[in-house]
């Protein structure tokens, strides 16, 4: 893949100046190649400028201490690449933490889930006070404006959330913009004036995992059980606005994306926490730049599975994600391959990606089966 051609689509769609558009299109393109958010390292890759690693890592730094990125075009054109299914997009929220020295560093992440991995749309960096202690109602808030600003209300299915996520005024305000959610609760939630494990309790004795509406946190909410096998808990506790009984289980389920997408940016993708920085509108920059090469990897690996459905069972068994992504860094690495069969297939291969990056929605997404995700 070619870096003008990235940053000639970046410039199409991104609210940016021409310098910082270059400076994000080579942060991605490096970021492929070397799969780690190290600024050391990532200075090492050639942005057909000739100029010395000391420089391009200086101007790494001034990107990350100057420029304004625009988040809103950011989610904007992330949606745009994301088909719409025909209920609507499901959302996971969550965050994802981890410590350098003594700085906790903290995100609250909203994502698209698409098969068994999500996308990220929209992020905060939560305050050092909070450490790893739970968001507030304020700050989850805020992310949902923020995500309204990209999607409207009327195009999302519904949002799952973790049991962190609970509370009155959170809850009331999600129903009141017409959001449909579904969040796990705790064991001793007060659902009509019972704790919610001993409701769940009476329901499997009457062979039931559907209560129907309840009056909770001053809302009619359906609630929704399943005993759990081999957990701390006995039973998986789910309150709904929009979803009822086995419904609201199986869709839940889903969440299960997002723990998936922060697996893959910190583990298995771009070793995100191999980051040494800490100030929060930095860390906002860097997690724009690792959802835009995550997008581009997962839907790449997407569309390479919808085309070779009789792939090996081996490469069967490789994530969407590190599919596309290792299929990118082996276009990259044998570009100047000698062999000239090798080059002359490899060159049609890369045409096809760089027409592909092109395109206005990566269509094979929601193409490929979930069973495959």
């Amino acid at each position: 893949m070619q870096l003008s051609k990235l940053t000639e689509r970046f410039s199409e769609k991104l609210k940016a100046n021409a310098a910082r558009i270059r400076g994000l299109s080579f942060l991605v393109h490096a970021l492929l190649i070397h799969q780690t958010v190290n600024l050391v390292i990532l200075s090492t890759s050639d942005d057909g400028r000739g100029v010395t690693n000391e420089t391009r890592y200086r101007r790494l730094q001034d990107f990350f201490l100057n420029a304004t990125l625009c988040y809103k075009s950011i989610g904007q054109f992330i949606l745009s690449r994301i088909p719409k299914p025909k209920q609507g997009y499901v959302l996971a929220m969550d965050r994802t933490n981890w410590k350098f020295g003594r700085k906790h560093i903290n995100f609250l992440v909203l994502s698209i889930i698409a098969g068994k991995v999500s996308i990220p749309l929209v992020w905060k960096v939560l305050p050092q006070k909070t450490k790893r202690g739970n968001s507030n109602t304020a700050q989850r808030i805020a992310l949902i404006n923020r995500l309204l600003c990209i999607v409207p209300a009327s195009d999302i299915e519904v949002l799952t959330m973790d049991r962190e996520f609970v509370g009155e005024k959170w809850f009331k305000y999600l129903d009141s913009k017409g959001i449909g959610f579904i969040a796990r609760i705790k064991m001793n939630c007060q659902i009509s004036g019972q704790r919610a494990n001993h409701l769940a309790a009476t329901l499997f004795r009457r062979h039931l995992a559907d209560a129907g509406r309840h009056k909770v946190f001053g809302l009619d909410l359906f609630f929704a059980c399943k005993k759990m096998q081999d957990a701390r808990a006995d039973y998986l506790l789910l309150l709904s606005n929009r979803c009822r009984g086995q419904q609201a289980l199986q869709t839940y389920r889903k969440r299960w994306g997002i723990e998936r997408l922060f697996w893959h940016i910190k583990r298995k993708g771009f070793d995100l926490e191999a980051t040494h920085i800490t100030s929060a509108k930095k860390l906002d920059k860097l997690f724009a730049i690792v959802s835009l090469a995550f997008l581009i990897c997962f839907a790449w690996g997407c569309r390479i599975r919808f085309y070779k459905q009789h792939s090996s069972q081996q490469s069967q068994r490789k994530s969407l994600f590190r599919s596309g992504l290792e299929d990118i860094l082996r276009m990259m690495q044998q570009r100047y391959s000698e062999h000239s069969k090798t080059r002359q297939d490899l060159r049609c291969q890369i045409e096809a990606f760089e027409e592909w990056i092109t395109r206005d929605a990566f269509a094979e997404i929601f193409l490929v089966y979930c069973d495959l995700f």
